[in-house]
């Protein structure tokens, strides 16, 4: 299992955000040939994944949409939304997670990371099961 990131913010105009929850989908708006990278990590997304929606403009802090496990790891094309894979939605909301004073951690402007921070993969976890609870 692993926790990833991706970004909602297509064209630096258009929050797609409500499209992901309303679709049930987490995806690349990059086109392939454009973005081999993102590409290649989005199908490393596998069923139980954990996956949130997060917006992280520079110089803000991180703030957190939703959170939500993958259920199907073939990706596939999403009018108007680009390659993705299908997640549950589970927790949906806005929460802001500032770094810790200590971390370095600049992947998070990126479309599609994963999440290595033990501290953010436990604030996403909190948020999940919270979720789960409701």
């Amino acid at each position: 299992m692993a926790i990833f990131g991706v970004g909602a913010f297509y064209d630096g105009r258009t929050d797609v955000s409500m499209d992901f929850l309303k679709r049930g989908v987490a995806c690349v708006g990059w086109p392939k040939e454009d973005a081999p990278p993102l590409h290649n990590l989005l199908r490393r997304l596998h069923v139980g994944d954990i996956v949130y929606i997060k917006a992280h403009p520079p110089g803000r802090k991180l703030t957190v949409k939703a959170v939500g496990i993958v259920t199907n790891d073939n990706v596939t094309e999403h009018v108007d939304l680009g390659f993705g894979v299908p997640v549950k939605w589970i927790w949906r909301g806005s929460t802001v997670i500032a770094e810790a004073a200590n971390e370095r951690y600049n992947v998070r402007n990126n479309t599609l990371y994963e999440e290595m921070s033990p501290e953010f993969q436990s604030r996403i976890l909190k948020l999940l099961f919270k979720g789960m609870k409701s």
